[in-house]
């Protein structure tokens, strides 16, 4: 299976998936690494603050997010 760092959300999800039970090969680069579903919360203020609410794990791998 071919990615690259445009690969995000539900293509990460099944290269993944794909990787995990020996399915395919994934080739290419990495991918865009997010691995994290956010929500934006409005404030009193009318300031604002993005929550990290969720996060995609792989069975055999764990996280998708990208290290730094």
């Amino acid at each position: 299976m071919l990615i690259n760092e445009g690969s995000a959300s539900a293509s990460e999800i099944l290269a993944g998936a794909v990787r995990d039970n020996n399915i395919a090969t994934l080739v290419g680069y990495h991918s865009f690494g997010k691995a994290s579903v956010q929500s934006v919360r409005q404030l009193a203020d009318n300031s604002a603050v993005l929550l990290t609410i969720a996060k995609y794990l792989t069975r055999a791998a764990g996280t998708y997010q990208r290290r730094a």
